[in-house]
């Protein structure tokens, strides 16, 4: 594979710490499963550089995770996608009784306000007032990005139909499996003063536009409760490689080596296309393509080179993880500054048109 136009790129997420974008950045690059790439740049936390083993936060683009321990159950015969959330949560009502959980993956369930991303109530509670929330809409009639209240169903399904938690059943079964030791669902305290400086801190970055976010939300977010705190939705942290191993296990078809982890007509299941031509209401009317769990052909961050196959995550202005099985590439992009989306889109997208010439080059 010819570099130089990856080069570039990389050059340029170096050139977004000098101008204070980002405090670090890491990329991890494979294709038909060989790794090609790690890289880190930056920092850690001030006066500390980040490396490839960095733990970083991924924000959203840990949503596959969950989904993917559903469809390990869906694997097992334990649950089907088209199984009412209440044949799980009886309590979750209010308009929502025919939901289903592909629903919820399509982010069709209609109580995508239920709960803020920053709700730091007990799982409990927060499962509690999700269930008691009234319905937006009749489940299936229309779609909008759930960022939180859908995962946290999911998480509690995982739970119920399983006995352990969701963060459990995420480190037993997928993570350990496929290599990403580094990666947690929830940091306990004692395990962050182990990690020390290899656990990197988000910052607002210098932008063109009003950021995202603000500075209460990055010290929440940076605090040692949040870290240790258990959300589905976008709480892993981890080095972008262990979220490149992610990529390159759903493009082996589930498998590790010669072991499955899940059936290969699972893995192509939820990212075939099961949602398509409907507004988004939560993303401004943006008319995205989903798989179950997975954002489809059109994700902003991803270069227009991609393929119509391919398949992934974006998370909260810094960061993406996809997959394309035209080419075989999977790449996971982490960075530690937010920006507003279009200059974030345009900073991600660089570095994935990185690789697609790379690879288009030989």
């Amino acid at each position: 594979m010819a570099r130089d136009p990856l080069l570039a790129a990389l050059a340029g997420l170096c050139e977004g710490v000098e101008l204070g974008q980002h405090p670090g950045a890491q990329v991890y690059l494979a294709r038909h499963g060989q790794p090609l790439l790690e890289f880190a740049c930056g920092q850690a936390a001030p006066g500390v550089p980040l490396g490839i083993d960095g733990v970083t936060a991924w924000f959203s683009a840990c949503k596959p995770l969950t989904a993917m321990a559903i469809a390990l159950l869906y694997d097992r015969g334990r649950l089907t996608l088209d199984d009412p959330v209440t044949r799980y949560l009886p309590r979750f009502r209010n308009g929502k009784e025919s939901c289903t959980i592909r629903h919820v993956l399509t982010h069709q369930g209609g109580f995508a306000g239920a709960v803020q991303h920053d709700d730091a109530r007990p799982w409990d509670e927060i499962v509690a007032a999700i269930c008691e929330h009234p319905a937006e809409y009749p489940p299936g009639t229309r779609a909008g990005y759930h960022p939180t209240a859908g995962w946290y169903v999911l998480g509690e399904i995982v739970r119920l139909v399983d006995g352990r938690p969701v963060q459990r059943f995420l480190a037993d079964e997928l993570l350990e499996p496929l290599g990403m030791a580094d990666s947690r669902l929830g940091i306990p305290p004692a395990e962050q003063t182990r990690l020390g400086p290899r656990l990197a801190r988000v910052a607002l970055g210098m932008t063109e536009r009003q950021p995202f976010a603000d500075q209460g939300f990055v010290e929440r977010y940076n605090s040692p409760a949040e870290i240790a705190r258990i959300n589905p939705s976008g709480g892993v942290r981890g080095p972008a490689r262990d979220l490149g191993r992610f990529y390159d296990w759903m493009l082996a078809g589930g498998r590790v080596g010669e072991r499955p982890v899940v059936d290969r007509r699972t893995v192509e299941l939820f990212v075939a296309g099961h949602r398509w031509g409907l507004p988004d209401a939560t993303l401004m009317g943006a008319n995205l393509a989903w798989g179950l769990g997975f954002a489809l052909h059109g994700n902003a961050d991803i270069d227009r080179a991609a393929s119509r196959r391919v398949f992934g995550h974006s998370g909260m202005v810094s960061s993406v993880g996809f997959a394309d099985p035209v080419v075989g590439l999977a790449m996971a992009i982490v960075t530690t500054g937010l920006l507003d989306p279009m200059t974030n889109a345009r900073r991600l997208r660089a570095v994935s048109a990185g690789a697609y010439a790379a690879c288009a080059a030989g």
